[in-house]
Formats: structure tokens, C-alpha cells, sequence
């Protein structure tokens, strides 16, 4: 998702890097009841390979 204009999500989600008026690049894994359970930050964040793993860990916590 992009935050380009206003930045309010970026700060919300603490990754917002205001000397640099951007975002440190992240990926958030949210499970069902809306509680983030993994946030994968900087370059490694562009894998998309560690949010499917956080993911499939996330689903096996669970049950």
C-alpha cells in the first residue's frame, strides 16, 4: 500500500522515517482478529517469501 501523500499510516504503523519523508519499506502479516503478528522491515521487506512464511506459521499457531 501506498502512503504517499499524507504519511498518516506510515506513522501509525511506526516505520515512517520523517529526516527522509518516507517510509522504511515493511511488510505487515495481520491474522483475523486484526493483530499484527510479524513486520518485516528494510530491503528484506521486498521478499515477499518471508510474509508467506510468517503467514503460514501464524496459521499453524493457531490451531
Amino acid at each position: 500500500m501506498s502512503d504517499f501523500f499524507d504519511r498518516k499510516v506510515a506513522a501509525a504503523y511506526g516505520v515512517l522515517m520523517p529526516q527522509n519523508g518516507m517510509a522504511n519499506r515493511s511488510t505487515f502479516v495481520v491474522d483475523k482478529e486484526g493483530k499484527i503478528v510479524y513486520i518485516e522491515e528494510g530491503s528484506s521487506a521486498i521478499d515477499p517469501t518471508g510474509a508467506d512464511t510468517a503467514c503460514s506459521r501464524a496459521a499453524h499457531k493457531k490451531q
